[in-house]
């Protein structure tokens, strides 16, 4: 099949109406990406600015070879915990190592048509992954919201209650109030106007409340350097090639929640401009993004259903909208830099717990609860593993159920054979 991106189809018909439309939303999701991508980067354990220099160019990549109109990809809150973990065990090369891998298997698993079998993963399984993972990120998040330690953590979920039942006394009141302050602020700007930008009027306000009122509260400064000259391409360090084989295992994880995060965004695309897309095509694009943002920080990145919908809800007309953002959001970081080491780490947190319960299908929870036993048992299953074990093997075992389920509710495949005639 000939691939042409929906970029250079759109140029047939592209006009000043459609660039306007595209800058706009292009300039407000970007202000929105911003924040939120020095927020995954900082509590992946990263450098703030690779999280601003993953989301551009992962948003480039995506808009210029892309199969959809305005599906964006960026860094995902969905990858904090497995992405923590990593760093914390073994360093920011062995994360870039796992991103590399990710993407040379999501190519991989595109050469040989795996995107439609991936797509048909039962609903229930979906959403244990996303309900396990938010669960842990959540945990991961709660020590630095009360400011009682910016240490990432291997293992988040004891950590953190043990944290909390032994050092009570070490929760600082000036960390809550701004987190409780931070939170009152995005959901005032959410209601106000779509168009505000809430989290970034969160980190600059609580930056200038360090800054010039002293405000007595953990900080990105006590964790990076944040002047420009830190900054590398890629961490610093050569690839260590005896990782490869410690990584795998995290590249396939990595791998098929991108690919699921990615066609729950093109879907949400799909539905709304009417267009069909390529699910092997799109696992090819997504596995070139994760390959150039290997060397652009090592954060993974997919399509993200909430910023294709603000997308859309903003008026974008064609990619080109995703490929202004990537550049609204590089004149951003020239603009912020100066302030990125006054960022509360409280506030951080925020950001992440703002966009893990806007990731988390709260809505399907009722259905599944009343879903059939196998379906409830899938999701309570997957959930379970996702939390209590290493995310590979989660991964792993939940698409063994998905399989399970598949048969099951497959006509004649329990059978053995095509069914009655």
């Amino acid at each position: 099949m000939t691939w042409l991106p929906k970029s250079v189809v759109c140029l047939s018909y592209y006009d000043r109406f459609r660039f306007r439309s595209d800058a706009f939303a292009a300039l407000v999701l970007a202000l929105q990406i911003f924040p939120l991508a020095i927020a995954i980067a900082v509590a992946t354990g990263l450098h703030p600015l690779y999280g601003i220099s993953c989301a551009a160019i992962a948003g480039l990549l995506a808009s210029v070879f892309g199969d959809s109109k305005i599906r964006i990809t960026a860094p995902n809150v969905v990858f904090v915990a497995v992405a923590s973990s990593i760093v914390a065990r073994e360093g920011f090369i062995a994360l870039s190592l796992s991103t590399l891998s990710a993407g040379v298997l999501l190519v991989f698993f595109g050469a040989i048509g795996l995107g439609e079998g991936i797509r048909m993963l039962p609903r229930p399984v979906v959403v244990g992954f996303s309900t396990g993972i938010a669960v842990l990120v959540v945990s991961q998040q709660v020590p630095a919201l009360l400011g009682i330690g910016s240490q990432i953590v291997t293992d988040p979920v004891p950590r953190t209650a043990l944290t909390l039942i032994r050092y009570p006394v070490q929760i600082e009141p000036h960390a809550v109030i701004l987190a409780f302050a931070t939170l009152i602020l995005i959901m005032a700007c959410r209601i106000a106007s779509r168009y505000i930008p809430a989290s970034l009027l969160a980190i600059t306000t609580g930056a200038l409340l360090v800054k010039f009122g002293h405000f007595p509260v953990r900080t990105i400064g006590s964790l990076f350097r944040s002047d420009l000259r830190s900054f590398h391409l890629y961490p610093a360090g050569a690839f260590r090639l005896d990782l490869l084989g410690s990584i795998l295992a995290q590249g396939f994880a990595i791998a098929t929640l991108v690919a699921i995060e990615s066609f729950q965004a093109v879907d949400l695309a799909a539905n709304v401009t009417g267009e069909r897309f390529n699910s092997n095509g799109e696992l090819f694009v997504q596995g070139g993004v994760n390959v150039a943002s290997a060397f652009a920080g090592g954060l993974p990145a997919s399509g993200v259903s909430s910023h294709t919908f603000n997308n859309a809800r903003l008026g974008a007309q064609t990619p080109i909208a995703g490929i202004l953002q990537a550049v609204f959001l590089v004149v951003s970081l020239l603009l912020m830099a100066p302030l990125f080491r006054f960022i509360p780490l409280s506030v951080i947190s925020v950001l992440i717990l703002s966009s893990v319960f806007s990731m988390t299908n709260w809505q399907e929870f009722p259905h599944l609860i009343k879903a059939p036993i196998l379906g409830a048992a899938a999701w309570v299953a997957t959930s379970l593993l996702t939390i209590v074990t290493d995310l590979p093997i989660a991964i792993a075992v939940g698409m063994l159920i998905g399989m399970f389920i598949y048969i099951r509710k497959t006509p004649g495949m329990t059978r053995g054979g095509g069914g009655r005639p």
